[in-house]
């Protein structure tokens, strides 16, 4: 959100707080804190309801509360004697006294947060000189008439010739902006590199700029590609036993390929020499662990290069060098490891220095420098959005990636994650942004997708749309009083909650959000009075009668598999000492309680025999208060889809999809699980059921495209 603080503006995504002359970067203890006072203006707040709301209940000192409150009066500059923004009242709190107002995108400074600079090929931005800029002070302060002012060599008098001359001014100025910039060359526009059938992504131009390495993934088959520039023609990697193959690095000379080659028994990195199109003999460096789909990296010497490897599929990434010369591994320092763990990372363009990407326990994205020569890890910044897959840019002073969910731009920000600046904007979502050999332009991948929501009739087996839009809709969920469906759509270009029915007779949209969340989960309440939707971080609850939400006081983390226990009950997992526990949030009380610590997740359904229930050991059980253990085995490997349940049992019927079949399927209690028999198939695995309906996604457009940023032509 933005909000206009007297004449700041605060960004509380960007981190931000700007006024008439800079913008500051603020810690994220600060942004929560002015966030609080915000949402809070002009009340008294005590200690303990900062403590409560702020550091969600963590155990922290007065004192903490202390500097927090002084470190937010210097960004403000304010004085604690004659105070303009923070008024404390002793042995009572504080209060936010300054003037505040959120502003909405239709507001003349919403976009004050972000400051568009349209990049240049040297990144020289238009100055003035302090002659110019002592010239524009003295005119500021001209009260009359009679006041002379000099401009040049001249004397001019009354107001209306000091306009004139200010006119004149900025005539100067633009000029003088205008000659450091005209043979510089702005990039606005963008042309497809490739247009094969299915997805082309992760671009990777070798060094010469004759040919460009690439992933081609046609009906789940992966390839990859070599495409030489001057005449289009394409060679395919295709001599590994028909296992997957890329994503690739070049050398710097543009003679040597990297890449991996794997499924899901095996993983392998490979290295082999390359003459234009003519390719040598592969060579083995390093068996990974099965199920691990990393990447690896040339680094400017051609013995050491950087991989991501993980402990098998749905664990997270860890990067490590290796050394060709000694066979050495090792791994790098880096970030502690959250979500996927380390696998976002880029060579700096001429020093042996990594980009890593990578989220914190409170899952903000945090950018890291880490050095390759000395292993020293720095952090350079950290944003509190849903972004992705930050590179180096060409200068190897800022750091280029995709901007908010959904991605629709290309943004560059300077290593201290300010001066952000628009390098691409487009209609379409972008992902996998890497450098142009030329030292210029931009390489991404961008596409549409489009997935509707269809419904199959248990009874009939007739399928039917939900919500056919030409954007993505997600997470059909019915309510359980009625025919209602909650789902997520970005029909407005931003993820919003809508409403229909079974027969889709009608259709609304509940909120009025207006800003980049990113949904991961959506429950219904017992009695269909809220919606529980679940960020990368936050859990909210969505009213039904009026779109409004708040905001679960817990801490900010990563969070899994969420369900009502009772109307005012919710469960939800979260790590405790490396290990997932089940958690349960009091509505009533804003409280938090734990379940035993045998209890890695808990999804309850409205019938209690029907609530699944997974212990450490990954058994399964069934039952609300007295746990039955489940008997069929392999279930247990289909509870969760990364943050959602995957399996549910409805009466005697278990469901779960499939990945590897890609198919919903289904079975009776008393079969075997070898005699499950597929309902739908589908590439979307989220879905929801009912005693008589399964809803589901289909994936009606997909495609994606590599495109190369270019200069504006005169």
């Amino acid at each position: 959100m933005r909000w206009q603080i007297a004449h700041f503006i605060f960004c509380d995504q960007q981190q931000s707080l700007t006024d008439n002359k800079h913008t500051q970067q603020l810690e994220p203890m600060t942004v929560e804190l002015l966030r609080y006072f915000c949402q809070h203006p002009d009340v008294i707040i005590s200690k303990d309801e900062l403590i409560t709301n702020v550091w969600l209940g963590r155990i922290v000192s007065d004192n903490a509360v202390s500097k927090l409150i002084t470190k937010l009066r210097k960004a403000f500059v304010d004085d604690v004697r004659r105070p303009q923004f923070i008024a404390t009242f002793p042995k009572k709190g504080y209060k936010f006294i300054a003037s505040v107002k959120l502003l909405d995108e239709q507001n003349k400074d919403y976009e004050a947060c972000t400051e568009h600079l349209q990049p240049t090929s040297n990144d020289t931005e238009p100055s003035v000189t302090p002659e110019i800029t002592a010239f524009i002070k003295q005119l500021a302060h001209e009260q009359n008439e009679t006041t002379v002012a000099t401009i040049g060599n001249h004397r001019v008098k009354s107001t209306r010739k000091i306009i004139i001359g200010i006119c004149m001014l900025i005539f100067i100025m633009v000029a003088f902006s205008w000659q450091q910039t005209k043979n510089q060359q702005i990039t606005t526009s963008a042309k497809a590199l490739t247009t094969d059938a299915g997805d082309e992504f992760f671009a990777e131009y070798s060094p010469d700029g004759t040919r460009v390495a690439y992933l081609s993934k046609i009906r789940g088959n992966v390839y990859l590609r070599i495409k030489r520039i001057a005449d289009e023609t394409v060679i395919t990697i295709d001599d590994h036993g028909g296992m997957g193959v890329g994503p690739a690095s070049w050398n710097d000379e543009g003679t040597k390929l990297a890449y991996l080659v794997g499924n899901s028994s095996q993983c392998q990195y490979f290295i082999r020499e390359i003459d234009g199109l003519t390719l040598g003999k592969s060579t083995l460096i390093h068996n990974c662990t099965a199920g691990s789909f990393g990447k690896i990296l040339f680094t400017h010497d051609d013995n050491l290069l950087v991989y991501a490897e993980n402990n098998g599929a749905g664990t997270p990434y860890t990067l490590f060098s290796i050394d060709l010369k000694t066979g050495k591994q090792k791994r790098l320092a880096q970030p502690d490891i959250y979500l996927g763990g380390n696998y976002q990372f880029d060579l700096h363009p001429s020093k042996n220095t990594l980009l890593i990407s990578s989220p914190d326990q409170q899952q903000w994205e945090g950018f890291y420098q880490l050095d390759l020569d000395t292993d020293k890890l720095t952090l350079l910044f950290k944003l509190n959005a849903y972004v992705c897959c930050a590179i180096w840019s060409h200068d190897g002073e800022h750091v280029v990636m995709m901007g908010e969910h959904p991605a629709n731009d290309l943004l560059r920000y300077d290593v201290k994650g300010k001066k952000v600046a628009v390098i691409y904007a487009g209609t379409r979502v972008i992902r996998a942004p890497k450098r142009h050999s030329n030292g210029r332009d931009y390489l991404f991948s961008a596409g549409d997708r489009n997935t509707d929501l269809a419904r199959l009739s248990l009874n009939t087996q007739r399928q039917s749309v939900i919500a056919n839009s030409s954007v993505n809709e997600r997470f059909a969920r019915v309510a359980n009083t009625s025919d209602t469906i909650a789902y997520i759509s970005l029909a407005t270009g931003h993820e919003e909650v809508w409403l229909t029915s079974l027969d889709n007779q009608s259709r609304s949209k509940l909120t009025q959000f207006d800003d980049d969340r990113h949904y991961v989960d959506l429950r219904w309440s017992p009695n269909d009075e809220y919606l529980m939707a679940l960020t990368l971080n936050e859990i909210h609850l969505i009213s039904v009668k009026d779109g409004r939400y708040k905001r679960l006081k817990i801490t900010q983390n990563e969070i899994k598999g969420v369900s009502f226990k009772s109307e005012n009950i919710i469960a939800y997992s979260v790590k405790v000492a490396e290990r997932w526990q089940v958690h349960f949030y009091n509505l009533q009380t804003n409280s938090v309680s734990k379940a035993e610590s045998k209890w890695q997740f808990v999804h309850f359904r409205a019938n209690e025999k029907d609530t699944l229930w997974l212990d450490q050991q990954q058994q399964l059980f069934v039952g609300k208060t007295e746990q039955q253990q489940v008997t069929h085995l392999k279930l247990s490997s289909y509870f969760l889809d990364g943050r959602q349940f995957n399996l549910r049992k409805q009466g005697e019927q278990w469901y779960w999809f499939d990945y590897q079949m890609r198919k919903i399927l289904s079975f009776t209690d008393g079969q075997k699980e070898s005699d499950a028999k597929p309902l739908v198939s589908s590439r979307v695995s989220d879905f929801d059921i009912t005693t008589s309906h399964l809803l589901y996604g289909q994936v009606k457009q997909e495609n994606l495209d590599i495109y190369q940023t270019s200069p504006v032509t005169k």
